[in-house]
């Protein structure tokens, strides 16, 4: 941090440099606690908002997942927070320690956050969004090394917040908090899509037992039939034995095919022996036997000859079925419940080829009916896909405010 002491961007008609406040010299220090979960009354009726750690992942807290009586209030150490307080994960699962979030409503929470009350000096907004600035440093003080240990008051006292004016803190908590209610409206309308997406997933392929499908297009009639996939598929992926410099690639759960060179350093695959390596050629899948379960299969769209680590499984369906219709099956839950069904494997399962081929599926005869279902769902993907790109980019603004704005 060094002496900087003004930021790199900053509203006009403010100058000056920045103060350091100790967090505990300006804000009261809170913590919580827990009434005895064994103990029924203090838990019923749902009277008191009550905030467990996890739910600092939220950021802004309207609501809390559970309640609990003005009697269990009263027989522990929980304590109301006032609105408008930031809320630190003392504790907790996974990246949840250092986590900051702010209430909108008056709260209680457990023995694991700590509760900043700001003075008048100190804005709630500004306070808040500092110490998310500075997630990975507060980690790094609740341990000395990032990965175990724990936050406590004092810890939280000790925090340096480096602040402007009152005045200049309001206007840049008021910037900050609406590009925040934007980053939750693009959210808000991603996880809507996906959604969406996941109901006509369930509606537009018959349910199990069943030979047509609760939602269909005008002018299709026809039964479907449940098939396996050992009647439409054939093993594919050569070796690239001739050591070809074709694009080295793996597979994604969540973006399906990925240069290599975009995800390592292109420098480690200066030396790469691509002679073991399997050829994926265009309209064909591959997936990661170990990883299948979790989405990892990928189709090749690229209209190029790609490469991919000899652990993969290449396959190639039949010109009875359209590529996309497939795809977007892949993608359901009645997918998933099909591979658990035929992995094989005590420790780590696996999903091989001749496991691939059993496979069950819905099927319609009607090519012309799958593609304008794969074309449907693959339009509703683009969609989906914009919209990320338009969350990662608003997130990735925000991050260069955070930056430049924040000393």
């Amino acid at each position: 941090m060094g002496n900087k002491r003004t930021p790199e961007i900053r509203f006009s008609g403010f100058t000056g440099e920045w103060e350091q406040r100790h967090i505990g010299n300006h804000a009261e220090i809170l913590t919580g606690g827990t009434p005895k979960t064994q103990i029924k009354e203090y838990w019923e009726p749902s009277e008191i908002p009550w905030m467990s750690s996890g739910e600092v992942n939220k950021k802004r807290l309207s609501s809390t997942d559970n309640m609990i009586s003005f009697l269990g209030f009263e027989n522990s150490s929980a304590r109301w927070v006032k609105e408008n307080s930031i809320l630190i994960a003392l504790a907790g699962q996974g990246k949840t320690r250092g986590t900051v979030a702010i209430n909108e409503i008056p709260l209680t929470t457990n023995q694991s956050i700590a509760a900043i009350v700001p003075k008048e000096e100190l804005h709630y907004e500004f306070v808040f969004q500092s110490l998310e600035k500075r997630y990975e440093e507060l980690r790094l003080i609740s341990s000395g090394d990032g990965t175990r240990g724990g936050l406590n008051k004092q810890l939280v006292a000790d925090v340096v917040i480096i602040s402007p004016s009152i005045e200049e803190q309001i206007k840049i908590g008021d910037l900050f908090k609406q590009l925040d209610d934007i980053i939750a409206l693009h959210q808000q309308e991603l996880t809507t899509l996906k959604q969406t997406k996941q109901g006509f997933l369930q509606k537009m392929f018959p349910k199990e037992g069943e030979s047509v499908p609760e939602v269909r297009f005008p002018g299709f009639t026809g039964e479907w039939e449940q098939r396996k996939f050992k009647d439409f598929i054939s093993k594919a992926g050569k070796k690239n034995t001739m050591g070809e410099n074709y694009p080295a690639y793996s597979v994604s759960n969540k973006v399906g095919l990925v240069s290599q060179s975009e995800q390592f350093d292109g420098s480690r695959l200066d030396n790469l022996d691509k002679t073991s390596y399997k050829l994926v050629n265009p309209n064909e899948f591959a997936y990661n036997p170990a990883r299948i379960n979790v989405g990892s299969i990928a189709f090749n769209d690229l209209n190029k000859t790609v490469i991919v680590s000899s652990l993969y499984v290449i396959l190639k369906m039949s010109e009875e079925l359209d590529n996309e219709f497939i795809l977007q099956f892949i993608k359901s839950q009645f997918f998933i419940d099909e591979v658990r069904k035929n992995t094989e494997g005590s420790v780590r399962e696996y999903l091989f080829f001749e496991n691939f081929k059993n496979i069950k599926f819905p099927y319609t005869s009607s090519k012309d009916e799958q593609t304008k279902i794969g074309t449907f769902f693959k339009q509703l993907d683009d969609t989906i896909a914009l919209h990320q790109r338009e969350l990662d980019a608003l997130q990735e603004t925000k991050k260069a405010f955070l930056q430049k704005m924040f000393v």
